[in-house]
């Protein structure tokens, strides 16, 4: 049990436990990272870490029935719409980040290294290594254009040739990971990052500047440079647009008052797996069953939307994401929509995954059962022994770092309030030892009203980014600092603006534009 009225601990105490937790991976025994290195069929770009000791009790396999049973429950028994919650359009701006810091290819199966041992295919840093692959000498088929200057390949849509898809040769989508391919949102959110980094290239090229306040900027190739502005704007907008809107607000306004009272790690960092098989997982209870793409699709199925991405042929112009349907601030033919609420719910089309889908993720994976999203997820954190969400409570109330009141009771961790997975919880004998997964959904659902993540999940996923963040020696953070005032970009209305937010992205690229009749819809809407 945790002690009431523990007391808090002084911010230099929780500065001092949380660097103990994140010390980098440089630290530890040489011989682990090398093995690292060589476990891994082709060369990782580092290995994953721990945030918490490993559990005091792992469930063992004979009485894995009891996350099957769990994993099973996690869904609505009616669908809640959000209110309140984050745009839609950030439920898949967050799988991109995910995709961007972390890829395990551990089949379900196994078998399961030591974090320390368990190779990540990405870097631990928001570079946009998922975007760029190994750059145009690496990864040639990604680009085209002047040496030094290249940009991404684009693709066309059909009939009418919009340029809002990826690139397609001989039957084959050529994509820097394709697990951006899960669905056909993620699949066009990915074709703006490549338009952004032509839309850099081009404006950096021009003879006459069109972007002003680049002076930190580094020299370079214009593509050196081109990349660099875009990932510096990637890593502002996701410290300063996605994580304010997801954190809960007692967590996201101490990060802000502690911001500047430590020093970060220069190097080493390591992704912990306590953010990559279970905290930042929390966008599973984001997805919705269905989506408003455009007025010509107003309501396509996830199953579908899955199965589009996957497809190897050029998107069909209806098809085509209008974007002010997912993002505030944008025309649009029809009301723009909020996520799920973050709980335990998930949903239906998750619990039913296909094989082409599981093997995106890991061309490792040797079975498509079983095929329930959360399920595996439930599965995978006890096999890679994941702390329960007790165990990682105590530690946090002890360092200080959450309240005792906000460690979840029995009686709030089996409650059914959106479907009845809390009784199975207590009906399994899971309501003690909680998988970490549900803790923090649960989470959620209460000290976050389902909006946001609760005081855990949010400390994880906070941490985490901002020591991403930190660690990169090539980003804003360390090469200008966390004040870096944004450069000015001549938008296509011929204003000079800030990229601050994904919106202004998409703005920036010309991908606001809507079908003909689309757009014809939305300036109806507007005032004569």
């Amino acid at each position: 049990m945790v002690p009431e009225g523990k007391k808090r601990h002084s911010t230099q105490e929780t500065t001092k436990a949380n660097q103990e937790r994140f010390r980098p991976v440089s630290d530890r025994p040489a011989s682990r990272i090398d093995v690292c290195a060589r476990t891994a069929r082709s060369q990782p770009k580092g290995c994953y870490t721990r945030l918490f000791q490993p559990p005091a009790e792992s469930l063992a396999k004979s009485q894995e029935e009891k996350l099957i049973k769990l994993g099973s429950a996690m869904r609505y028994d009616i669908e809640r719409e959000g209110t309140l919650t984050p745009r839609v359009g950030y439920t898949y701006l967050g799988q991109f980040v995910g995709h961007d810091l972390t890829h395990d290819v551990t089949p379900l199966d196994g078998p399961y290294l030591n974090p320390e041992l368990t190779p990540n295919y990405r870097t631990s840093y928001l570079d946009l290594d998922h975007i760029y692959g190994g750059g145009p000498q690496e990864s040639p088929n990604l680009y085209e254009g002047e040496t030094g200057a290249e940009v991404f390949k684009v693709g066309a849509t059909t009939p009418t040739g919009y340029l809002r898809d990826l690139p397609i040769v001989n039957g084959a989508i050529l994509i820097g990971d394709t697990r951006n391919l899960i669905n056909l949102i993620l699949r066009q959110l990915h074709v703006v990052f490549l338009k952004f980094h032509n839309e850099a290239i081009r404006q950096l090229s021009a003879k006459s500047r069109t972007i002003s306040g680049i002076e930190n900027l580094r020299s370079g190739t214009i593509f050196d440079r081109a990349q660099r502005l875009v990932r510096w704007h990637y890593q502002w907008i996701v410290r300063h647009d996605f994580l304010p809107r997801i954190l809960h607000p007692s967590v996201w306004d101490h990060r802000q008052r502690v911001a500047r009272q430590r020093s970060g790690p220069k190097d080493g960092f390591s992704i912990p797996i306590e953010f990559s098989l279970a905290a930042f997982r929390f966008g599973h209870s984001m997805v919705r069953n269905a989506y408003g793409l455009n007025c010509r699709q107003k309501r396509v199925e996830l199953a579908e939307l899955m199965a589009l991405g996957q497809n190897p042929s050029p998107l069909q112009d209806d098809f085509i994401v209008e974007w002010g349907r997912f993002f505030d601030g944008l025309p649009a033919s029809g009301p723009v929509a909020s996520s799920s609420y973050i709980d335990t719910s998930i949903a239906a089309s998750l619990h039913g995954l296909s094989t082409s889908t599981l093997r995106l993720c890991s061309k490792m994976e040797r079975s498509a059962k079983p095929a329930s999203l959360p399920l595996r997820t439930l599965l995978r954190g006890a096999r890679a022994g994941l702390p329960s969400g007790q165990e990682v409570a105590e530690r946090l109330v002890q360092d200080g770092i959450i309240r005792a009141e906000d460690f979840l009771t029995s009686s709030e961790l089996t409650r059914n309030t959106c479907d009845h997975s809390g009784s199975v919880l207590r009906n399994v004998g899971l309501e003690q030892n909680t998988p970490l997964f549900y803790y923090l959904l649960k989470e959620a659902e209460i000290r976050g009203l389902g909006r946001t993540l609760g005081p855990i999940g949010s400390y994880i996923v906070g941490e985490v980014i901002q020591r991403a963040l930190e660690a990169d020696p090539e980003g804003y953070m360390s090469v200008v600092g966390p004040d870096w005032k944004l450069p000015l970009w001549r938008f296509p209305n011929g204003l000079d603006e800030q990229v601050n937010s994904v919106i202004r992205i998409i703005r920036l690229v010309g991908d606001s534009q809507l079908l003909p009749e689309c757009e014809a819809k939305w300036r109806s809407f507007l005032p004569a």
